[in-house]
C-alpha cells in the first residue's frame, strides 16, 4: 500500500511539474475587445513559460472554431503559413480576422482557442491552451460613431452624426455643415486643427470620410492615440435668428493595428 501511495505522489507531483512548464503565458489582443470581423492581433509574451523561454521560432496551434486551411502540419513539424511575428525577446504574435482565417461566420466564432509551441512540439514545447472570447456582432446605435468600428492611424475612416440620437438639445437642432477635427498622441495635440465639411447621408444623418496621415501631417513614429470632433452648423437664438452653434465634443479611441 506505501508503495502505491508513494507511486501516487509521485505521479501528481510530475504531472504537475510538467505543467508548470507550460503555464504562464501572458496574452494581450490589439484591440482589447473584438468581433469575428474585425482584424485583431494577439500577443503572447513566453517569458514565463519555461519550456518555451529563449526558443524561436513560435508557431500558432488552433482547433476552435476549426483547423483553418491549410492546417496546423504535425506537431513535431508546424506547418510555416502558422509561423508568428516575434514582436521582441519572447514575445510573438499572430494578426487575423477571425472569419477570412477560420472560413467560418460570424455566428460560428464566439470563442478561439489555441496554444503556442515551437515547431516541434515534442517534449510539451508548447503554452497551456489558450481561449480568448470573441463579442457578438450587436450595433448599438449612437449619436457619434466610426466605420469601420476599430480603426488604426493609417486606415480610411468615416465619422458619423446622427442628431436623433444625440442627448443635448444644441445638436439635435442644429443644422450641421462642418466638423472640427483634432488628433492627439496621448496628451500632446499632434499638428492643428482641421474644420471640414459634412456630408448629408439622410435626414440628420450627416459623415465624413478621410484618411489621417493625409489630412494631418503626422510624424514619423508618432502614435496617434484619440480624436476629437465637434460639429459645427447654425441654430436659432431666442429670436429666431440664425446663430453659429456646435456639439460637445466626441472622442474616439484609434487602436494600433499593424
Amino acid at each position: 500500500m506505501k508503495k502505491i501511495i508513494s507511486l501516487l505522489i509521485f505521479t501528481l507531483a510530475a504531472w504537475g511539474f510538467a505543467l508548470a512548464q507550460t503555464s504562464g503565458a501572458v496574452v494581450t489582443t490589439i484591440p482589447s475587445s473584438f468581433t469575428a470581423e474585425d482584424q485583431v492581433k494577439i500577443i503572447v509574451d513566453v517569458s514565463n513559460v519555461p519550456n518555451l523561454a529563449g526558443k524561436e521560432p513560435l508557431y500558432i496551434w488552433t482547433w476552435e472554431p476549426s483547423e483553418p486551411a491549410p492546417g496546423n502540419g504535425g506537431w513535431d513539424n508546424s506547418n510555416e503559413a502558422r509561423k508568428m511575428v516575434k514582436e521582441g525577446p519572447n514575445k510573438w504574435s499572430w494578426t487575423i480576422t477571425p472569419t477570412q482565417f477560420y472560413g467560418k461566420p460570424p455566428a460560428e466564432i464566439t470563442q478561439i482557442s489555441f496554444l503556442v509551441k515551437a515547431k516541434n512540439g515534442n517534449g510539451d514545447a508548447k503554452t497551456d491552451d489558450i481561449r480568448l472570447a470573441v463579442a457578438p456582432l450587436v450595433y448599438v446605435p449612437t449619436a457619434f460613431r466610426t466605420f469601420p468600428k476599430i480603426v488604426g492611424q493609417n486606415e480610411v475612416v468615416t465619422f458619423y452624426l446622427d442628431q436623433s440620437l444625440a442627448t443635448d438639445l444644441t445638436t439635435q437642432r442644429m443644422s450641421p455643415t462642418h466638423a472640427r477635427i483634432w488628433l492627439y498622441a496621448g496628451n500632446d495635440s499632434v499638428d492643428v486643427s482641421k474644420t471640414v465639411t459634412l456630408t448629408k447621408v439622410s435626414d440628420k444623418v450627416f459623415s465624413y470620410t478621410f484618411y489621417p496621415p493625409k489630412l494631418f501631417t503626422i510624424p514619423a513614429g508618432k502614435l496617434i492615440t484619440r480624436m476629437r470632433v465637434v460639429f459645427k452648423g447654425k441654430g436659432k437664438d431666442a429670436n429666431g435668428s440664425d446663430v453659429d452653434v456646435e456639439s460637445p465634443p466626441f472622442d474616439y479611441g484609434f487602436d494600433e493595428l499593424k
